[in-house]
């Protein structure tokens, strides 16, 4: 029997309570099997992994087994799943050209310091300590999970922290959150903004909100243009994916990566903010050449 389509005609509440249940059964189901693997991984694995020590190696990869097996259930499988259910469209089209992707890239390069930038103002505001707990938590099982010894676990940080969280997350919040809010809204500009600032804020990284809400009106923008959602996951990809990189043990010896922590460790003092200025107008007249080059490649489609 095929179920493609099935809901395509349901009413819109019928439809967000059939996301929320494949949502919460596919979450369920991955979880369960990453618990059996990790089962099968590691003699004593559950206890391991639910123990979270931090100082274990053992323990740290098989948290990101599990975060792999979480990632793809609560945003991957049943996204898929509700396109396939309901005809709806997430614009997976490579109606793009090579010169969009490199604009992409440069666009991610580009916008360090303005990010930067943007994280040191965000760490003078006082949240409530509720909120920043949540960030010395977060912020510890990501360095844990940067400290690499080979290129295993290099390979594995790239699937766990880059691949995985660009599908899903893009097929969320771009794919399905920012069209519905679209039509919610009728105004795209609207959406974007919302919906960057719930992507920002699901992280729970609140010294990190408006970076990473700017990074999400960026994703949000090139979707828009791009009417392809490639182009923002690829860019997911690459932001994540460089820091990654840089972490690693064998990058760290050049003199640009020493640089360039020591520049994100660091207060930007005025004698900086060239680079923040550098990096607004840059980002600005590439995204300005990717709008115009993205409706370029559509008239001649």
């Amino acid at each position: 029997m095929d179920l493609k389509g099935t809901f395509f005609n349901s009413q819109p509440f019928l439809k967000i309570i059939l996301l929320l249940g494949l949502v919460f059964f596919s979450f369920l189901l991955h979880y369960l099997l990453g618990l059996f693997l990790v089962y099968l991984l590691c003699e004593n694995g559950i206890n391991l992994f639910f123990s979270y020590d931090l100082s274990s190696a053992v323990s740290i990869n098989l948290m990101k087994v599990m975060q792999l097996f979480s990632a793809v259930g609560t945003f991957v499988t049943p996204l898929l799943l509700y396109g396939y259910l309901t005809n709806f469209q997430f614009y997976f089209k490579k109606n793009f050209t090579r010169q969009s992707v490199l604009i992409v890239f440069a666009i991610m390069l580009l916008i360090t310091p303005l990010v930067s930038f943007l994280l040191e103002w965000n760490m003078t505001i006082a949240f409530p300590e509720w909120m920043l707990k949540y960030d010395i938590d977060s912020e510890a099982i990501v360095l844990a999970f940067l400290d690499m010894n080979n290129y295993g676990d290099l390979l594995l940080n790239l699937l766990v922290m880059a691949i995985i969280p660009a599908l899903g997350e893009e097929l969320f919040f771009r794919g399905f959150l920012q069209q519905s809010l679209s039509k919610y809204f009728n105004n795209i500009h609207l959406a974007i903004v919302v919906t960057s600032f719930l992507f920002s804020a699901i992280h729970l990284h609140f010294n990190g909100l408006f970076p990473r809400m700017l990074l999400g009106l960026i994703l949000g923008y090139l979707f828009y243009w791009s009417q392809s959602l490639w182009i923002p996951i690829i860019a997911h990809f690459i932001n994540n994916a460089m820091a990654i990189i840089i972490s690693y043990p064998f990058f760290q010896t050049f003199d640009f990566v020493q640089s360039f922590n020591n520049y994100n460790e660091s207060a930007i003092p005025q004698t900086n903010i060239s680079y923040v200025l550098f990096s607004l107008l840059s980002v600005g007249l590439l995204m300005s050449l990717f709008y115009k080059n993205s409706r370029l490649a559509r008239e001649d489609i």
